[in-house]
């Protein structure tokens, strides 16, 4: 007991003396510390020439209703033929779903497939939020590839890129993050 009563006293010091500081330390944290601004947009260096995929020619497959509450939701098939840096040309089939947060505003996760001329493929899977821009659905997101045995597409094993799909027969494009 004796013991715990000598301990206490500088236990408590210490407790006490960093209570005194931490508000201190805390506050110099926050002012190094810089604030983010909410309405600066935000500008990423997608150079088209950068991009390790293009596409100018997308076929749309179809699209169907799924749900009208409390948002509606909506599947779309399509399939685009274009070039793959490295490769050559690819078919890239793709399914999206789509919530239409707002006549101007969709969120959607997508899934698909590049395919090489000769059957060798990898599938990916994205999300991405579109916007309505001088009256075409402008889609950026983030584009992660799984695995693949393919000798060609191999490089982009669990490769995250980010892309820009325009929707109708306007260029999309795949950057992938270094």
């Amino acid at each position: 007991m004796n013991r715990i009563t000598k301990l206490s006293l500088p236990l408590s010091l210490l407790i006490v003396s960093s209570l005194a500081v931490l508000p201190y330390f805390a506050i110099d944290l926050l002012a190094q510390t810089p604030k983010p601004n909410v309405t600066e947009r935000v500008t990423l260096p997608m150079n088209v020439s950068d991009a390790i995929y293009s596409a100018n020619k997308t076929m749309d497959l179809g699209s169907k209703n799924i749900s009208l509450t409390p948002y509606p939701v909506t599947e779309e098939r399509a399939f685009d033929q274009g070039f793959l840096k490295g490769v050559g040309l690819v078919t890239n089939n793709q399914t999206y779903r789509s919530t239409h947060l707002s006549d101007n505003l969709i969120q959607s996760t997508g899934k698909g497939t590049f395919e090489t001329q000769d059957g060798q493929s990898i599938p990916w899977i994205t999300s991405s939020i579109g916007r309505l821009v001088n009256d075409h659905w402008v889609f950026h997101g983030v584009i992660l590839f799984n695995n693949t045995h393919s000798k060609s597409l191999s490089f982009l094993n669990n490769s995250i890129g980010f892309h820009k799909d325009i929707v109708g027969n306007e260029p999309d494009h795949i950057w992938l993050l270094k």
